[in-house]
């Protein structure tokens, strides 16, 4: 057979070709420019920031211990509530409590208040001696006066008569002795006329003597002193003294029963304030958090110390972090974080690294935490990354995030 001729292709116009190439061209330079712009992002990422293999968010944990022994009768939280400090969260009661120390405090009380009354009466008693004693003083204080005064004035009243004879006998001396001058007397008279001079006079000076010793005792009566003792020997006054020291003692113990008695009620106060506390013990929180762990239930009966369960407090959380030991060396503490939650697309944490564990061994946090960390492998660091204050935490359902995995993107330079 012989060949057909092959049909030549209809040739394309020079307006229909410009169009298709300048569109291919283009899809051509913006696919290029978006691999370069991809390029460049991922060659930005490679050198400006550091991604994490494993993380882990974590927190700590406040464990709440029994304060007492008792049986849990109230227990108004569950596991995954929000609760704000000093919250109620557990009551106790023991019924089994002793009341011994409130009994011997009470007899003790009674015992002080029986001593106070019987040292009360006979303060009473001391302070009625006191007054009569006081008033015998007054009574005697005006007798020796009165007594002093009589003998003042009978005194006085002899002394006139001792000074009148004495006049008499000097005169009859002066009288004898002009006429024994004269001769017309014996000489044995004059000296009978000198001896009754003398004798006058003596008696005039022991009288004088006598007032002054009186008017002595006058003026120590009407002061309340005494120059004399009663017929016994025996100052009455010294009785009274003895008295109000006494009644000085007695107030003092009294005194000391009072502040006895008072420190023993404010003992009692605080007895029964234990003795209360220690039947029905109300166990509160002391931080704000979200109840991680309850291990007691209503109707168990707990020792004093045993774990009741545990607090998250979602202030104090952090992320631990595994990053590989040649990355680690870009890392410092300060170096921004961005935490990508796996189980939650997206929510989006910022921290700061805080500490940094190359080796084996782990990164201790010195207290109880929610996630503990397996042991570091070899060529693997731990970084602890504090999240920024603020940061949001989620439905208390959720724990404060504690415990999800995700990615951490570190911001180096």
């Amino acid at each position: 057979m012989q060949a057909q001729p092959r049909q030549a292709l209809p040739e394309l116009s020079d307006s229909e070709v410009k169009p298709r190439s300048f569109l291919t061209s283009l899809m051509l330079v913006l696919i290029s420019g978006g691999l370069i712009i991809l390029s460049g992002r991922l060659l930005y990422t490679k050198f400006t920031s550091v991604i994490s293999r494993d993380a882990v968010i974590n927190g700590t944990l406040i464990n709440i211990n029994a304060p007492e022994e008792g049986i849990v009768t109230e227990l108004p939280v569950k596991t995954g509530q929000e609760i704000i400090k000093d919250q109620t969260v557990l009551t106790l009661k023991n019924d089994r409590v002793s009341k011994l120390q409130v009994e011997t405090i009470n007899t003790r009380i009674n015992e002080q208040q029986s001593q106070l009354e019987r040292a009360q009466a006979q303060l009473q008693q001391q302070l009625a001696l006191l007054q009569t004693l006081l008033e015998d003083q007054q009574n005697q204080s005006r007798l020796e006066t009165f007594e002093a005064q009589n003998s003042v004035a009978q005194i006085e009243a002899e002394i006139k008569g001792a000074k009148s004879t004495y006049l008499v006998a000097q005169n009859k001396y002066n009288r004898s002795k002009f006429l024994r001058v004269e001769g017309a007397l014996a000489q044995t008279q004059l000296d009978d006329a000198t001896s009754e001079l003398e004798l006058a006079k003596n008696q005039v000076d022991s009288l004088e003597a006598r007032l002054q010793a009186i008017r002595a005792n006058e003026q120590a009566a009407k002061l309340g002193l005494s120059l004399s003792r009663s017929r016994s020997n025996y100052d009455p006054r010294i009785r009274l003294q003895e008295v109000q020291l006494q009644i000085a003692d007695q107030r003092k113990a009294i005194q000391t029963l009072q502040q006895g008695i008072k420190d023993a009620k404010a003992e009692l106060i605080q007895a029964k304030v234990d003795t209360d506390r220690k039947e029905k013990a109300v166990v509160k929180v002391p931080t704000s958090g979200v109840v991680w762990r309850l291990s007691a239930q209503p109707g168990q009966f707990v020792q004093q110390g045993t774990s009741l369960g545990q607090v998250l407090d979602c202030k104090r959380r952090w992320v631990d972090v595994f990053v590989d030991e040649q990355a680690v060396r870009s890392i410092h503490p300060g170096t921004p974080a961005t935490i990508e939650l796996y189980g939650l697309d997206s929510q989006v944490l910022q921290g700061r690294v805080t500490m940094i564990r190359s080796g084996m061994g782990r990164l201790a946090a010195g207290e109880d935490v929610a996630v503990p960390i397996t042991p570091n492998l070899p060529r693997n660091s731990q970084v602890r990354v504090d999240l920024d204050p603020g940061t949001d935490k989620g439905n208390p359902n959720l724990l404060c995030y504690v415990g999800y995995t995700g990615r951490v993107t570190f911001k180096v330079k």
